[in-house]
């Protein structure tokens, strides 16, 4: 009697290569930036420490950093009055940017598509980007008085100038190899437009966005001197003339704050939408 035996099918676990771990030079290589902007503000915030504590720093003129960061504490918690002062600013401050935006972009577009346009409002658009924005300050106040509007007039004002030299700039800087080969296969003026300029000049116009509203929030300040009864700016003369120190660099500080913060937005919009031309995977 024979007995039948089938073979034995041996099940095969599928293993995934383990991924090789990581050096800590390559952990370096990804970090460094934020490794070494730590370092950096931390030896700044160290030397100022020290430089009061030495009293090679007058403490009355230049307050330490730890006196800042209580009043910035208090100005939030206690009295609440510097958190109050916060969104007036931010208001004028975006609605202003988003205005030299809109306007910067439409008119940085149509005068780098339309050679004649340049060449005719040139000399004009020289003359009013040198001007003093300071000197325009009754201009202001005479078209659209003391209230809101002026202020943001001015901020807009401040900002639109490098958003729209950027975009005018980018939209001529377009390599002519790509307009003349859209053309050699049949395209359109509209297609090579939407299709070839915009893209191309995309990347470009980033950087003067970022300027704009770096230049947005520093015409802020002085904006809000004008009448203003709440903002940063408000804030941070009163607490001048009142001789209230630490308030005042608290206030800077939060000024600075939300200047860096619109900057890492803006960088991040900017990788996003120009990671492809940039050779960047976004995820």
């Amino acid at each position: 009697m024979t007995v039948e035996t089938r073979p034995r099918t041996e099940k095969r676990t599928e293993t995934q290569p383990e991924k090789p771990s990581r050096s800590w030079r390559e952990w370096a290589a990804d970090y460094d930036k934020y490794v070494y902007g730590t370092v950096g503000v931390a030896l700044f915030l160290f030397v100022w420490w020290l430089a009061n504590t030495t009293g090679l720093l007058d403490p009355k003129f230049l307050t330490p950093p730890q006196n800042i960061v209580t009043a910035l504490v208090d100005g939030f918690s206690a009295d609440g009055k510097l958190g109050r002062q916060v969104l007036p600013s931010l208001r004028r401050g975006l609605a202003g940017f988003l205005i030299a935006t809109v306007l910067g972009i439409f008119l940085g577009i149509l005068v780098g598509s339309v050679r004649t346009l340049d060449k005719l409002f040139e000399p004009i658009l020289n003359f009013f980007r040198n001007l003093s924005i300071l000197a325009l300050f009754p201009v202001f106040l005479l078209f659209f008085g003391i209230g809101e509007e002026s202020k943001i007039a001015i901020v807009a004002w401040a900002a639109f100038w490098p958003i729209f030299i950027n975009t005018t700039n980018a939209v001529k800087g377009v390599e002519k190899i790509l307009v003349n080969a859209a053309r050699t296969l049949g395209a359109g003026r509209v297609y090579i437009f939407t299709r070839i300029v915009l893209p191309a000049a995309f990347p470009n116009i980033f950087p003067g966005l970022r300027l704009g509203a770096s230049h947005a929030f520093t015409a802020l300040v002085a904006a809000e001197y004008l009448g203003a009864t709440e903002g940063l700016g408000i804030y941070i003369r009163s607490a001048q003339e009142g001789y209230q120190i630490p308030a005042m660099y608290s206030g800077i500080v939060v000024l600075g704050i939300i200047g860096v913060t619109l900057n890492l937005v803006l960088a991040g919009i900017e990788k996003r939408v120009t990671g492809w031309q940039l050779g960047i995977t976004s995820r």
